[in-house]
C-alpha cells in the first residue's frame, strides 16, 4: 500500500477531489474549521513581501533566487492552491524568517511549506519543510500538522473515516502543533489532557469488532487508520519514542493483522521523517 501519490494526471486529480473528500483539505483546529487555502491566505497576508531576487540556500547547498524557486519545486497551481510566500518574525527575536509555500499536485496531496532564517541581507538559509501536513499557521504562529494526508489510505479509502456519533464515542486526534525557534521547527509537547484523551480514544476503538479484510485491496471503515492517527499523534507529541509507541499499540490493537498494520504504520511513519524537518 502507498501512502502518497505525489503526481497523477490532470483527470485523476480532478475527480479526487470530491466533496467527501475535499474535507480533508481543511484543517481542524479548537475553535473551528479553517479552510486551508483560506487559511494560507489570512497568514500570508500579515507577511511582509520578499524581493524577487532574494537568494535562498537550499538543504542541499544550492543556492536559488526566489523567482525561480517555485520553478525548481516544480509547485502546482492546479485548484487554485497556488504558491505563497512572505516575510515574519516567527519567534520574536526581531529577524525576520522567509516562509515558503507551495502545492505539489496530486490525489489528495501534497501542501508543502519552507521556513528559511536570515543570514545575509537579503539572503536566506533553509531551515525546515513541513510535506503533505494540511499545514495551517494559526495566530501563535505554530504551524498545525495533520497526518489526514500521510494516512489516508491506511487500509481504507481516502475519505473514509471512523464514525461513531454518540456521546461515548472516541473524539477526533489527528494533529500536531510546530513551533520555530532559534533556527529550528520543533513538535510542541503533548500535556496530560491530550495524553489521556488518546489513552481514552485506543481504549474505546480497542473494543469495535474486527474487520477482516480479504486482501491487500481491501478496505476497512477507517477502524485501523483511527488507531494510526491516534498513536503518530501519540508518538510526536510525547518524546518520538518509537518503544513506548509500539506498547501502546500492543496494549490496545488485539486483532490478528497486529504485524501487518504496525509494519504499515512505521513505514509511514518513516517517509514522514524523511520528508519533513520537526
Amino acid at each position: 500500500m502507498k501512502p502518497l501519490f505525489r503526481f497523477f494526471v490532470l483527470a485523476l486529480l480532478l475527480l479526487s477531489f470530491s466533496a467527501s473528500a475535499k474535507k480533508y483539505f481543511q484543517q481542524q483546529t479548537q475553535d473551528s474549521i479553517i479552510d486551508q487555502e483560506e487559511c494560507n491566505e489570512k497568514f500570508f497576508a500579515t507577511c511582509d513581501p520578499a524581493l524577487p531576487k532574494t537568494l535562498m540556500v537550499l538543504k542541499n547547498k544550492k543556492t536559488v533566487s526566489l523567482k525561480n524557486f517555485f520553478n525548481f519545486t516544480g509547485a502546482d497551481t492546479l485548484m487554485g492552491m497556488g504558491t505563497h510566500q512572505g516575510l515574519k518574525d516567527l519567534d520574536q527575536d526581531g529577524k525576520k524568517e522567509l516562509i515558503l509555500y507551495d502545492y505539489t499536485g496530486g490525489a489528495h496531496c501534497c501542501d508543502e511549506y519552507y521556513v528559511f532564517k536570515n543570514i545575509a541581507p537579503n539572503k536566506y538559509q533553509y531551515v525546515a519543510k513541513t510535506f503533505a501536513g494540511d499545514v495551517c499557521i494559526n495566530n501563535n504562529n505554530e504551524f498545525i500538522y495533520s497526518f489526514y494526508q500521510q494516512y489516508g489510505y491506511f487500509f481504507t479509502c481516502f475519505a473514509c473515516g471512523f464514525s461513531d456519533t454518540t456521546d461515548a464515542g472516541p473524539q477526533s486526534v489527528a494533529s500536531i502543533a510546530l513551533r520555530y525557534n532559534k533556527g529550528k521547527l520543533a513538535v510542541v509537547p503533548g500535556n496530560m489532557e491530550l495524553k489521556n484523551k488518546i489513552m481514552d480514544n485506543l481504549g474505546k476503538l480497542k473494543e469495535y469488532p474486527y474487520q477482516k479484510l480479504q486482501d491487500e485491496a481491501d478496505q476497512d471503515d477507517g477502524l485501523r487508520k483511527e488507531f494510526a492517527l491516534n498513536l503518530v499523534v501519540y508518538y510526536y507529541s510525547f518524546g518520538k519514542n518509537i518503544g513506548q509507541t509500539k506498547i501502546l499499540f500492543d496494549k490496545y490493537y488485539k486483532f490478528p493483522d497486529a504485524k501487518t498494520v504496525w509494519k504499515e504504520f512505521v513505514q509511514i511513519l518513516n517517509g514522514i521523517k524523511s520528508e519533513s524537518d520537526f
